[in-house]
């Protein structure tokens, strides 16, 4: 999504979506790498992938609604979390 904002010029929600769709396909590539070479859990894929539909939903209509006010608080608070996690992790 920075890349988007920052070497695109995309405003704030339109690189949001297209994080989401550019997204959607590593995901779809990986499950195909995953059911050639080893044996995917499907039932937990499937489950895992309706819970992120529904939040994929949820978090757009918000987004629309609410707008950069949101998502720019949210991007920089979860990449702090994650930054932190990892560097736990490295401990």
């Amino acid at each position: 999504m920075l890349g988007f904002v920052s070497l695109a010029g995309f405003g704030i929600l339109r690189a949001t979506a297209h994080t989401k769709l550019l997204n959607f396909a590593s995901n779809a590539g990986a499950l195909l790498a995953f059911a050639f070479v080893a044996t995917p859990w499907w039932g937990v894929g499937l489950a895992m992938g309706a819970a992120q539909i529904a939040g994929a939903r949820v978090g757009a209509g918000m987004a629309q609604k609410q707008g950069a006010r949101m998502i720019k608080p949210l991007l920089v608070v979860t990449s702090v979390v994650l930054a932190l996690r990892l560097l736990w992790d490295m401990l």
